[in-house]
């Protein structure tokens, strides 16, 4: 695969195209390149725990691998990271030639760029220690959020437990020996614990669906970026030029939030990587927005990539990942991975992994992850269950 003429892409072959339409030969041919590429040999190993989906994965969540895009358009000022060094025939992409291409894929997709409906359907992973923390958990989750465009309109969460069960085959067997137990009760102090909350208890079975109204600030907001909740007027005005965008989001980043202190000064570049993130994969904005977003997210070096992947609802797709320092005390750091689907650039699964402490001296993986079903425009109306809060 000849990846030399990547950054042109971004450059050359989409100057002067029309918004929305679809790219040049170039774009095109490159996308095919990348989705026919076997993966390299060599180099830095895959991220393994995304290989394929757990066995009763599929069958619990019932879901199909859908997803809305959004169309993109390339804005007249953007400041553009220069083309990378030409790649060798065979060479996995770089993170930063990745993001390149996903931009370019997103531009040439066409999708409604509004409606009544913002919807996003996912189904989430999280692993768990067993209270004894003789073996591991998986807990599944679903969620159809729905946020209304039209001021005094109600939003929606949709959510649903989809049952537990022991992540692997070794778990299982200390899950047995153990007496196979349905319902596990976690203490007060859940120090050292991952994937559970204080005083939680967690049942093996699947509950039923339970829609939720969407109160308080949640109220006419579109999404929330650097942990603060935006209206729908204030996601309209997010700057659509690369430079306007990391301007807006530094001074968002450094300044004293509602009620609070600002951003932590020490670690701009991983907050302004995270704003970038939430933008790129959650917020509805303008497609011009998005787009500068996953070319501020190009010029980050920490970005590494991972090559070819499953996800964990088993779809292919090109990941690039990071690491996070320990926190909560924990002595392990996390590895963070995102599944880009490289013919329409857009999400498919975030996920986070580290390494616990089990009895016995055991070690083992635990990942929480958020698989994306569809993301996009709607003007359909949620179908509700009839357990509602």
């Amino acid at each position: 695969m000849n990846l030399d003429d990547l950054a042109r892409v971004h450059d050359e072959d989409l100057r002067g195209e029309p918004a929305g339409q679809t790219s040049g030969a170039g774009a095109q041919t490159l996308l095919a390149s990348i989705m026919s590429e076997p993966p390299a040999r060599g180099g830095r190993p895959r991220a393994t725990w995304l290989r394929g989906p757990v066995p009763w994965l599929a069958s619990a969540a019932s879901v199909a691998a859908t997803v809305l895009v959004v169309t993109m358009v390339t804005a007249p000022n953007e400041q553009r990271p220069a083309p990378p060094p030409a790649a060798s025939s065979g060479a996995q992409p770089s993170a930063r030639q990745m993001l390149l291409a996903a931009a370019t894929a997103v531009a040439a997709t066409k999708a409604p760029v509004s409606g009544a409906y913002w919807r996003t359907s996912t189904v989430s992973g999280r692993d768990a220690i067993s209270p004894d923390r003789g073996y591991v958990i998986r807990r599944l989750f679903s969620k159809d959020e729905w946020l209304a465009r039209r001021p005094g309109a109600q939003s929606w969460w949709v959510t649903q437990s989809l049952g537990v069960k022991p992540l692997t085959p070794e778990d299982q067997t200390a899950w047995r020996k153990a007496g196979s137990p349905t319902r596990w009760k976690y203490p007060i102090d859940v120090t050292g614990y991952v994937g559970v909350n204080s005083s939680e208890v967690v049942r093996a079975e699947a509950e039923e669906k339970t829609a939720s109204r969407l109160r308080g600030k949640w109220k006419g907001s579109g999404g929330s970026l650097t942990k603060e909740l935006l209206t729908w007027d204030e996601i309209r005005r997010i700057p659509s030029g690369e430079r306007e965008l990391r301007a807006y989001l530094e001074q968002l980043l450094t300044a004293p939030a509602k009620g609070g202190s600002g951003q932590d000064p020490r670690r701009p570049d991983s907050a302004l990587q995270e704003a970038c993130m939430q933008i790129v994969f959650a917020l509805p904005v303008a497609p011009a927005v998005r787009a500068s977003a996953y070319r501020i997210l190009a010029t980050m070096p920490e970005l590494k990539s991972l090559g070819r992947v499953k996800d964990p609802l088993g779809r292919t797709g090109e990941a690039f990942g990071y690491q996070m320092a320990p926190d909560f005390g924990r002595k392990t750091a996390f590895e963070v991975a995102l599944v880009i689907d490289p013919a329409t650039g857009l999400l498919l699964a975030r996920t986070t992994t580290t390494t616990v402490e089990l009895t016995g001296g055991r070690t083992a993986k635990t990942t929480s992850f958020t698989a994306y079903q569809r993301m996009g425009w709607t003007d359909a109306k949620p179908s509700l269950p009839a357990k509602r809060d």
